[in-house]
């Protein structure tokens, strides 16, 4: 009998102190498949994105990402307290930020996460409007300005080589415009704007068309200068640079201002012709960090399947809408590490 007794005071206790267990989490965690404890709570979600765009322009158009978040996030059973918007200094510091699990969540390039893509997770590729003209003559796009060509979205863009309108530019741009080849030399006596070496519009593949076509890269070039976007746009408009590498629709996004804030006297069109058009580039992604204060959460994958959901249908919102219109994306789709083997190629290449 006092066997009997200590045994079922035993049982008593074990199954006691699981049911403490079980509430005592109940606030932060979930149940998953293997009857474990899933944590399902984040105090603050840091969403970084890269300056492609000017940074207030970002914090703008995402103004009202957040509480979409937080709605539908918390409808799937995550609930997520406070979303948190920064922007990297750079491509790589988005990178580095996702890597160190200082951010979260980072809307970073093709090339970007080709860098990083063993330390973080891919979790949906952009798509864009396909644009008119869709073309590898660089005199084609410049026939008419660019356009989008709605409802036709499409997984890659073109990265173009542009002539600024000075003496140099505007040289090498008439030879194109001739149908003529241009020659190494001519190429590297211009200044050319690049940008951060994981970007693939102002860097990996403008380096992979010089690769082809000279067999010289970048770093062969005597005068380059390292310069995000807006700042290249501005430095042309102001007769600073002779050529600026730059996505398919970078002109679209600077038109207003080359005639307005930077004074120039004729189209961003006529004024910024292309003498180059690089290969496809796969899409911008949206990523998660593996590791950090949120790394439980983040690697969960019922928490990775509902924030692609989320992200996926951003576009069915006017708020939606806004928010992933700052890169022109037009909605996401499941990312497929395999689709960046391209970029890895071009990535190595340049090495």
């Amino acid at each position: 009998m006092k066997k009997l007794l200590t045994i079922l005071v035993a049982v008593l206790m074990i199954f006691g102190l699981a049911a403490c267990n079980n509430g005592g989490n109940s606030g932060n965690e979930g149940s998953n498949e293997g009857g474990e404890t899933a944590a399902t709570s984040i105090e603050k979600l840091t969403v970084m994105y890269v300056p492609s765009r000017p940074a207030e322009d970002i914090i703008t158009a995402t103004s009202g990402l957040g509480d979409i978040i937080i709605k539908e996030m918390g409808e799937k059973g995550f609930e997520i307290g406070a979303v948190e918007i920064a922007i990297s200094e750079d491509y790589n510091a988005c990178g580095e930020a996702l890597s160190a699990g200082t951010a979260d969540v980072g809307y970073v390039p093709g090339g970007t996460y080709v860098l990083y893509s063993d330390e973080i997770n891919l979790l949906v590729t952009a798509t864009r409007d396909n644009l008119v003209p869709d073309a590898t003559d660089p005199n084609e796009w410049n026939v008419n300005p660019t356009t989008r060509e709605e409802g036709v979205p499409v997984t890659y863009y073109k990265g173009l080589i542009y002539a600024a309108p000075t003496e140099k530019g505007k040289a090498v741009a008439a030879k194109v415009a001739a149908g003529e080849e241009l020659t190494w030399e001519e190429l590297d006596a211009c200044t050319w704007v690049v940008g951060s070496v994981t970007s693939g519009a102002q860097y990996i593949y403008p380096n992979l068309w010089l690769k082809e076509n000279y067999d010289k890269t970048l770093n062969d070039l005597s005068n380059k200068v390292n310069l995000k976007y807006p700042e290249a746009f501005q430095q042309a408009a102001a007769e600073q640079v002779d050529i600026i590498t730059c996505y398919a629709d970078g002109r679209m996004d600077y038109e207003g201002q080359w005639n307005g804030e930077w004074g120039r006297d004729d189209t961003i069109w006529n004024q910024l012709p292309v003498i180059g058009v690089t290969q496809n580039i796969y899409n911008d992604t949206v990523c998660l960090a593996k590791t950090g204060p949120n790394a439980e959460v983040l690697t969960n994958p019922e928490f990775m399947s509902a924030f692609a959901d989320v992200l996926i249908n951003l576009k069915n919102s006017e708020e939606g809408k806004t928010a992933i219109g700052i890169y022109s994306h037009t909605g996401y789709v499941l990312g497929n590490d395999k689709d960046y083997d391209v970029t890895r190629n071009a990535l190595a290449a340049m090495e």
